[in-house]
């Protein structure tokens, strides 16, 4: 493994809870509410932000480490090599999850599409804050 900057791993780890908060929020979050077919009051029953908040940011932290693992591996320290990994990320790996997503669990492609979305621009903004912060 490599030797990488813990403390922007942790506030690359914080960028997409602040990214979903604006998406699925202000920017896309009616659009997300009509995909999902439920109103505010729907999606908020039974909701635990301790548990989903949580577990979020674990798994975004976990994002950020291997991003920055990625990024060291290929001599990261610009922004390009920043955007070239999360890219990378984002067409081998986030694209066919959405794919079976759709094909296998009839999910609708808006709403995968929008996901989709979400996740490129978080992966973005991450390996960015650890390219350039080194």
């Amino acid at each position: 493994m490599h030797e990488v900057n813990l403390l922007a791993v942790l506030v690359a780890g914080i960028v997409p809870m602040i990214v979903g908060s604006l998406w699925y929020g202000p920017i896309f979050g009616k659009r997300w509410m009509s995909l999902m077919e439920m109103t505010a009051e729907e999606i908020q029953e039974g909701f635990n932000p301790v548990k989903t908040y949580g577990v979020t940011l674990l798994l975004s932290l976990v994002t950020a480490f291997v991003l920055a693992q990625l990024i060291a591996e290929v001599g990261g320290g610009s922004a390009m090599v920043g955007v070239h990994v999360a890219l990378m990320a984002l067409v081998g790996f986030i694209l066919p999850v959405a794919n079976q997503s759709i094909a296998f669990e009839k999910r609708k492609p808006g709403l995968a599409w929008l996901n989709v979305a979400y996740n490129g621009v978080a992966l973005l903004a991450q390996a960015l804050v650890i390219a350039l912060w080194r």
